[in-house]
């Protein structure tokens, strides 16, 4: 296994965060307040330009990830930044409860965190729930996915009632 990490990957990775970012090269000068022009970015996601530590940086905490995402053969930690993520609790308990359903186990699951994440924020109203970037990490390790699979997921099951933007 080859632990050594390429100019290649981290350009690469610094695409996909942007990306995953939903930032185009001209957003991330503008958000950066110019500090870091686009064609200079563009030239570092394309490894044709060198990607100083102190640069590196810098680019890690504009993007707010951990500086190690540059370097790890990890995926970039999928972030949803903006809108509202509102799901059907009384869909999700009707399945979880309905063993007939394909789905029963993972309506189990994802019943459990919800009922969690209603207590937590003691929001009682039963019927529906937002969900915060945080809750959707949360169900995105439970279900083993990135959090846009789980958004298709929940859209698909018709228990997605507002999709975040972004």
């Amino acid at each position: 296994m080859n632990t050594q990490v390429t100019i290649q990957e981290v350009s690469s990775k610094l695409r996909a965060i942007r990306t995953a970012k939903s930032l185009s090269l001209s957003d991330v000068e503008v958000l950066s307040q110019g500090a870091l022009k686009a064609v200079v970015l563009g030239s570092y996601e394309r490894g044709a330009r060198t990607l100083s530590v102190k640069r590196a940086i810098a680019i890690a905490e504009l993007y707010q990830v951990p500086v190690s995402q540059l370097f790890t053969d990890e995926k970039p930690i999928e972030l949803v930044t903006s809108g509202k993520t509102v799901i059907d609790l009384r869909a999700i308990n009707r399945r979880a409860h309905d063993s007939s359903h394909p789905s029963h186990h993972r309506y189990q699951l994802l019943a459990r965190v919800a009922q969690r994440i209603v207590r937590s924020r003691q929001d009682w109203n039963g019927e529906v729930l937002s969900l915060r970037q945080s809750d959707l990490e949360t169900i995105g390790i439970l279900f083993d996915e990135p959090i846009s699979e789980v958004l298709n997921w929940l859209e698909d099951e018709r228990i997605l009632l507002k999709k975040r933007d972004g």
